[in-house]
């Protein structure tokens, strides 16, 4: 068989190819600067891959009868032209184990299709099965029958020895389907199956019952490929199509709020990916300006563990006084202070500046200078009410200027008490206010009755785009759609399912690659920023995992360790992946002196999050909470939330990748610690369900927790259930405490 190599990753490819199946890479030209693939081996990852084992049935027949060096010519002979539909679909070979070819799709290189692959070669290899038996025939007398086995799923990926492969659950379920099959035919596990079955036509096999499972394994059996799928399987400007209606509707509320000067509630509903940033950029764009009577516009976004209460309040007040991460403690006290006094001058309650500014200054990390009047050890409910009232207040001062927008993304994510903060301005705010919750289904699962008796409030639910609307889309993204790229227009939206951040990422991969061949086009989101990632030179791609370990927002001091590690140039580097509208720069950071970056979707910090094995990302989550701990400085209660998850990651890892029992030891007592100073700062601030969890995690971080310890930390917990409510939760952990206070006899505490 005739074949091409690839001048970028040294791949093999059919004779027509015109595009690499293995990198994407032009056949015809050489690689372009910093495209080739680098020289030195792949790093160790956990990746998403898809495993082929074939075997071939009768060698040891052809073995008594034959000699056995014509044997081993024969069946060598009969598994290179096996690996070569492994290759010609884009997998590797991994090995050849006696009469087994194993190859692997997906690692090094992640594709769209990989499973689709792997079956196609399956079946490429039944079909060359023919070819090679009837030549053996002719010389031998000898036919061989083949089994292919294939399956798709979480592996690690790493050098073994001197020898690049992959290891897993995976890799064994893969060999025993093979064992299991039919000779003559390709059996695929679900995950294989589900990823494939919109072009690969199946049947159902009872489940198997294979070695090592404890239960029947479902199956099936590969048939065939379609002749045409039965299903469907930007850039910072992304057009707006299809949300008319929904942008209106907003538009609408802004204008209603303030020719009426009552608050609304506004929550947008949809799945990752669905348009919900990219209409509140538009609601902004379309209120936001310098004329007045414009509305004021404040933001703020909750994170997945930003270990901070009111986080999303925090943020639209630095933005409002202008509090930047570099000023001392005096100047952010001073300018709070300044900003404050001129809202409650306005409200005509100057008297208030001080202690409403002492009250948000909690939340902010700040600490009042000597003599000012602080908040006070007063009843839990009443200082709650109280720091509420301040909020209140502020927003209030604001909306006497003019109408105040708060624009506030992935609300599914806030604390308890920012939720509750969000339905009580909603409620009680006296002025022209709109409040914008951007957020996933997820929100009402966690809140149920979210938004219950809010007179002025509207919940609008973001479906997919329709399939018109998904290929105008697709046009608008992609440069000359209408000179010959608007073939592959149709067939990114249909694999966009009515995603706009799908439909987006193809084109942005498509623009990168500078091809437009529909095989490239990834399938599934996984398959999409996996292949994405894997698309990046090695040191952007590198960096773009480590910063994973931070969060979705990062900052560039915490990347040096990793620089330094791989011999990256961080800035230069940095630079790049924001060019690639990877990332994006904040316009502030949270940490003083350091420039913040965030990612630009969720999802491509998840699946770079997911590629780092577990030992590593335990190692870097205690870099990045040192690095925290140690630019927080005096404000290190405002942090101390933040640094207490990075530690508590880091024990959960070390536990699951068999870190040294005593290195665990060491890090689950610093995790300790910091947790119960987490919940002590978030009890403090009354984000009682903050607090509650914090101790939670404290109490369940061991088994081997000491008992004073336990009971320590557990009375804390009662006392933030018992503000919360939950009486029977409060009663159950204090009944424990004192067990353990009456076996110690401690007299004085069972009083």
């Amino acid at each position: 068989m005739n074949s091409k190599r690839c001048p970028a990753c040294s791949a093999t490819n059919p004779e027509r190819a015109r595009f690499c199946m293995e990198c994407g890479a032009d056949l015809g030209v050489a690689p372009a600067p910093g495209r080739a693939r680098d020289a030195e081996p792949p790093p160790e990852e956990r990746r998403h891959a898809t495993v082929l084992f074939a075997d071939l049935s009768g060698y040891t027949s052809a073995a008594e009868r034959m000699d056995h060096e014509t044997v081993k010519a024969l069946v060598d002979r009969t598994l290179r032209r096996l690996g070569e539909e492994v290759e010609r679909f884009g997998g590797t070979i991994d090995k050849f184990i006696g009469d087994n070819v194993m190859g692997v799709f997906g690692a090094p290189v992640a594709h769209e299709d990989d499973p689709e692959r792997a079956v196609r070669a399956g079946l490429g290899m039944q079909e060359a099965m023919a070819e090679v038996n009837r030549e053996s025939e002719e010389r031998n007398s000898v036919s061989f029958l083949l089994r292919v086995g294939i399956n798709s799923g979480e592996v690690m990926a790493g050098a073994v020895g001197d020898r690049y492969t992959v290891m897993g659950d995976v890799v064994n379920v893969a060999a025993r389907l093979q064992g299991a099959g039919r000779p003559g035919s390709v059996t695929v596990g679900g995950g294989t199956y589900r990823a494939s079955r919109d072009r690969i036509a199946y049947e159902r096999l009872e489940p198997l019952e294979l070695k090592g499972k404890v239960e029947p394994v479902p199956a099936w059996e590969a048939t065939g490929t379609l002749e045409a799928p039965r299903s469907g399987s930007l850039r910072s400007e992304t057009p707006l199509i299809g949300r008319t209606d929904e942008a209106a509707l907003l538009a609408s509320l802004v204008d209603r709020a303030q020719d009426e000067g009552r608050p609304h509630l506004v929550t947008v509903l949809g799945q990752a990916g669905v348009g919900k940033s990219r209409l509140m950029r538009e609601l902004l764009d379309s209120v936001e300006g310098p004329e007045a009577g414009a509305p004021t516009v404040r933001r703020g976004q909750c994170l997945p563990y930003a270990g901070v209460s009111y986080i999303a309040l925090v943020e639209v007040l630095r933005e409002e006084f202008e509090l930047h991460g570099a000023d001392s403690p005096g100047a952010a006290w001073d300018r709070l202070l300044e900003g404050v006094g001129a809202l409650m001058d306005e409200l005509g309650q100057p008297e208030a500046a001080e202690r409403t500014a002492a009250l948000l200054a909690m939340t902010l990390g700040i600490e009042p200078p000597g003599g000012v009047a602080g908040p006070g050890a007063e009843d839990p409910q009443r200082m709650r009410e109280a720091l509420f009232s301040a909020a209140r207040a502020v927003i209030e001062g604001i909306c006497l200027r003019r109408p105040l927008v708060l624009a506030l993304e992935d609300v599914h994510w806030a604390d308890e008490g920012m939720l509750d903060l969000i339905e009580h301005l909603a409620r009680l705010v006296q002025g022209p206010l709109v409040i914008v919750c951007l957020a996933r289904e997820e929100l009402l699962e966690r809140r149920p009755g979210w938004a219950g008796g809010i007179e002025d409030s509207t919940t609008i639910s973001l479906e997919p785009l329709s399939a018109d609307e998904t290929r105008e889309l697709v046009a608008a993204l992609m440069p000359g759609a209408e000179n010959g790229g608007g073939a592959v227009v149709p067939q990114v939206a249909e694999r966009s399912g009515g995603n706009p951040l799908f439909a987006e990422e193809m084109v942005n991969r498509l623009i990168e690659e500078g091809t437009t061949e529909a095989a490239a086009l990834p399938s599934t989101v996984q398959a999409l920023l996996a292949a994405r990632l894997d698309s990046l030179a090695r040191t952007e791609r590198r960096l773009l995992l480590h910063s994973a370990v931070v969060g979705q927002t990062f900052w560039e001091g915490s990347l040096v360790p990793a620089a330094e590690e791989e011999g990256i140039d961080l800035g230069d580097t940095l630079a790049k992946l924001e060019q690639k509208d990877l990332v994006v720069t904040s316009p502030r950071s949270r940490i003083a002196g350091e420039r913040e970056y965030s990612f630009k979707h969720i999802l491509i910090r998840d699946v770079a999050y997911g590629m780092l094995p577990k030992a590593v990302r335990c190692r870097k989550h205690v870099e990045v909470g040192e690095f925290i701990r140690d630019r927080a400085g005096e404000q290190i209660d405002a942090f101390v939330g933040l640094v207490a998850e990075h530690y508590s990651r880091a024990v959960s890892l070390g536990a699951e990748s068999g870190l040294d029992p005593d290195v665990l030891g060491e890090l689950r007592a610093e995790a300790l610690e910091l947790l119960d100073s987490a919940g002590d700062a978030a009890a403090a601030l009354y984000s009682n369900g903050e607090a509650f969890e914090r101790y939670q995690a404290a109490l369940e971080l061991t088994d081997d927790l000491d008992p004073g310890s336990r009971a320590r930390i557990g009375e804390k917990q009662g006392d933030v259930a018992l503000r919360m409510g939950r009486v029977d939760a409060a009663v159950a952990v204090w009944e424990r405490c004192l067990e353990h206070h009456r076996t110690s006899e401690d007299l004085a505490r069972v009083a």
